[in-house]
């Protein structure tokens, strides 16, 4: 039992005022003599002991009233745990992600936690919610309820460190307990789920789907394009067993192009399309599924084949970089130095310098303002150079050294390494260089020899090499590495759009047109309408997207009014694996399996049962006892 007001339990001191009265009567007695006492004496004996008894019941009924009385002021109550008088900070963490898509008892697994808030939460309680992609300070569960019901799933997902650490930076109050109420699927996304971190208090809401049988479309691609028509290849997947064949339909400009089956029974699947090659494909792929809803459809999109432009100016043979940048892809043209037309620079994405022994000022001053333009450059050195400082990417000129070194080291977080190798190799067999021409320690490194000087390294917009790749000096053109490198450097040179894109990360994409000063590209789709970042070039412009976009589907590149291409966005895959962390994985305490159940135990720990009105009828129980001893007991 605890008091609220324990300072008044020092009224408990009045109970001296009862007994000082009854032990110390200031009334004196005088004996009276009369005839026959002697007769007298054993009434008198009795009578006393009467009084006696009376005076000390009567003293013990006052003093349990006046006891009652005071511990009444001081408000006992005995609390529903540990922590229920101490102040308390609720921030609530609500997954929105696309796996709450996934059927529970009472609709989707996302609607059943925003329903159990609205209808669960003390309407006067002031928390903080946050989701994936959003935060909602200090709110009730009225001014919230609309807008968590109206919002769409986020492609956005938090892992849950992450979750953790936002919900840390939300609390106001550090010296309060800190409690995250963490409400989700807990999708098995990682290997193991983190532990509490220091100061925060956690409770789990487990929601997890009645169904978990799941079919989803994971890519597509081009197997083929040309002046016939589009095979285009859709990869499907499940996670169960399906006997019956799967039907796969396609869809361009709103209206049925093919439908096809395919096979599920050993959980993965290819279906083909053969379309014809139009201008352009507004194309959604969809099938039929009672699970997951969001990787049902696929959004793509293909236009009239663009290619890029790379201009190799060579004192040396470029067999190779014809080999690379093939004709499907790219306009490659191949020119001696002596012959190059300056005019050709301008009109280029990728300039590649094979070899070139001098660089003249003015072709120097045409490649710095290509590069400013926004194109990209290849310099290949020459064992015999000059004039490469006029470069503005060349900090010094390329200084030949006779020293045979193997490329040993691979920067496998490079951008143009990250998606080429599915390990990381350390044992493949080394190229080698027997000359080197400006061998450095650059930060951006992509290849280093076996000294820790760069083979290859970016510097911006421009890869340099610092070893000449003819056979004489080199065996790289004969190495693996060197398809993957200069391919995805010609690609990255002007991002054409591609199939698809990813909703919520960066995506770069090259528009085919030109601005003026005023003018911006925006992306439309349906009421939305969208101003990503840009840059603006002589013959094209480049947009940024990142988690501006929330909704899957086909975006319009829209011109003023005037439409300058269409862009397709789907949601990430990752979150159509339903495999969740089990109780035990997530711990085992602080788990509950619905938001009733968790508000019902969170309202029992913070429950504080007074017993104020008892000590009060107690007060009034005693007074009317020492009435009854005073008028009945003689």
């Amino acid at each position: 039992m605890i008091f609220k007001h324990p300072a008044l339990l020092y009224g408990l001191l009045f109970l001296l005022v009862p007994i000082i009265v009854h032990l110390f009567q200031l009334r004196r007695f005088s004996k009276v003599d009369f005839t026959n006492v002697a007769f007298l004496k054993p009434l008198i004996s009795q009578t006393r002991k009467s009084r006696t008894i009376k005076k000390w019941l009567t003293l013990l009924a006052r003093l349990a009233a006046v006891a009652c009385i005071v511990i009444a002021f001081a408000q006992p109550f005995i609390p529903g745990s540990s922590t229920a008088t101490q102040e308390k900070e609720s921030v609530i963490y609500l997954d929105n992600s696309y796996s709450m898509e996934a059927t529970g008892s009472n609709g989707s697994l996302y609607n059943q936690a925003v329903t159990g808030l609205v209808e669960q939460l003390d309407p006067e309680k002031i928390v903080t919610v946050f989701t994936n992609d959003k935060v909602y300070r200090d709110v009730t569960r009225q001014e919230i309820a609309n807008q968590l019901l109206n919002k769409p799933y986020s492609s956005t997902v938090l892992n849950y460190e992450q979750i953790q650490l936002k919900a840390n930076a939300l609390f106001e109050n550090k010296e309060a307990i800190n409690e995250l109420i963490m409400i989700s699927d807990f999708q098995k996304s990682q290997t193991s789920f983190p532990d509490t971190i220091t100061g925060l208090s956690r409770e789990l809401v487990v929601l997890q789907p009645e169904l978990r049988e799941n079919i989803a479309i994971d890519s597509a691609y081009f197997k083929k394009i040309d002046a016939s028509g589009l095979e285009l290849e859709v990869q499907l997947s499940s996670n169960y067993v399906i006997e019956t064949p799967v039907t796969v339909s396609i869809n361009n400009n709103d209206i049925l192009a093919a439908k096809t089956s395919v096979d599920l029974s050993e959980k993965a699947a290819t279906a083909s399309f053969n379309l014809p090659n139009t201008d352009a494909l507004k194309g959604k792929i969809y099938l039929e599924d009672k699970g997951l809803q969001f990787d049902n459809e696929l959004f793509v999109t293909a236009s009239a084949s663009e290619r890029i432009k790379v201009l190799a100016v060579n004192n040396a043979d470029s067999d190779f970089l014809k080999r690379i940048y093939n004709e499907q892809e790219f306009e490659f043209k191949a020119v001696d130095a002596r012959d190059l037309n300056f005019n050709l620079i301008k009109e280029q994405n990728l300039i590649v310098l094979n070899e070139v022994k001098n660089i003249a000022p003015n072709l120097a001053t045409q490649i710095n303002t290509f590069l400013s333009n926004g194109g990209s450059l290849i310099v290949i050195p020459s064992l015999e150079n000059d004039g490469y400082t006029g470069i503005s990417s060349i900090s010094k000129s390329p200084e030949v050294a006779e020293n045979e070194l193997k490329i040993t080291q691979i920067n496998f977080n490079h951008p143009l390494l990250k998606s080429v190798f599915n390990k990381q190799v350390q044992n493949f067999q080394y190229p080698k260089v027997n000359s080197t021409a400006g061998a450095q320690v650059a930060l951006n490194s992509i290849l280093k020899y076996e000294d820790g000087t760069s083979f290859l390294y970016q510097n911006g917009a421009s890869y340099l090499f610092t070893a000449a790749l003819n056979t004489e000096n080199s065996n790289f053109t004969n190495s693996p590495l060197i398809v993957p490198i200069l391919y995805n450097i010609g690609k990255n040179s002007l991002p054409l759009p591609e199939m698809y894109y990813e909703i919520g990360i960066e995506n770069t994409v090259a528009i085919n047109t030109t601005v003026t000063a005023d003018q911006v590209l925006s992306l439309q789709q349906e009421t939305s309408n969208i101003i990503p970042r840009q840059n603006a070039y002589d013959s094209y412009v480049t947009i940024t997207t990142g988690t501006e976009l929330k909704t899957p589907g086909h975006y319009k590149v829209l011109k003023g009014d005037e439409s300058a291409g269409l862009l397709s966005f789907n949601v990430n895959r990752a979150e159509n694996d339903l495999n969740y962390f089990s109780n035990a994985d997530l711990g085992g305490a602080n788990i509950s399996n619905s938001i009733e159940d968790l508000l019902y135990k969170l309202d029992q720990q913070e429950r504080i049962t007074s017993l104020w009105k008892y000590f009060v009828a107690g007060a009034l129980f005693f007074l009317i006892i020492e009435l009854l001893i005073l008028k009945f007991l003689k």
